[in-house]
């Protein structure tokens, strides 16, 4: 990556963190658990290698869903009580079958880095240890919407009336960066579009009425590609 995609970066991120405000934020987080099904998840999980989503409401059964290269797995999983300490959380995880070395499967979230906190718009989910091996997540404090599909890991930033994008390609590479984006609200989806060079940018998001999602790109009104969201989270104020 050059010096100057680094700096770029670097002043986008800077240039569009909210001021925290006393009334904080909401977060909730969805998940594509079936074909065309979605559901509200606990947590999920965006790596270079694969999407992971833990769905349930609590401690008791629950399912694990796993995307690799946009193939998609389930595996029933039964979640125990939260452990916390020390800032750390950690949701143990029990699979038929499946037995661990110490400290076992879990997924590990910060109870200082949360959305309960309004100096953070996105609680950090840390890492997912599961029978397929320790994935350590992506993390944006202060982002709106992080979203994932097969092909890419996209980060929105909204502050100010300014609106962000930023995307990885799912081997970690560098994307697009884009500033100047307009969101739409209304109904049951949010609509956020970018404009640059003739082409548009457009990332779609459902509300928990509707939940869903897609990003595509569009020249002349004609869409050029269009990726269906496999997970994502969504930040507003209070």
């Amino acid at each position: 990556m050059s010096s100057h995609r680094v700096r770029l970066g670097a002043a986008l991120l800077l240039s569009f963190l909210p001021v925290a405000s006393g009334a904080g934020f909401t977060e909730a987080s969805f998940a594509q658990v079936g074909a065309g099904g979605w559901q509200p998840v606990r947590f999920w999980c965006d790596t270079p290698e694969r999407v992971l989503a833990l769905s349930g409401t609590g401690a008791g059964p629950g399912t694990l869903t796993q995307w690799v290269g946009g193939v998609r797995s389930q595996v029933a999983v039964t979640v125990g009580a939260d452990d916390a300490g020390a800032g750390q959380v950690y949701t143990l995880l029990t699979f038929a079958g499946s037995g661990a070395p110490a400290p076992g499967f879990f997924v590990h979230s910060s109870n200082v880095q949360n959305v309960q906190d309004p100096a953070y718009r996105m609680t950090h989910v840390n890492e997912f240890r599961v029978p397929a091996g320790s994935f350590n997540c992506r993390y944006v404090p202060q982002a709106a919407v992080v979203a994932a599909t097969a092909r890419h890991s996209v980060t929105v930033w909204e502050a100010a009336g300014k609106v962000t994008y930023a995307s990885r390609n799912r081997d970690g590479t560098p994307g697009v960066q884009l500033t100047g984006g307009a969101h739409a609200t209304g109904g049951e989806r949010d609509e956020y579009r970018w404009n640059r060079g003739g082409y548009a940018y457009v990332l779609v998001v459902g509300t928990a009425r509707a939940p869903g999602g897609e990003l595509r790109v569009e020249r002349a009104g004609r869409v050029l590609s269009r990726e269906p969201l496999l997970a994502y989270s969504v930040s507003r104020a209070r």
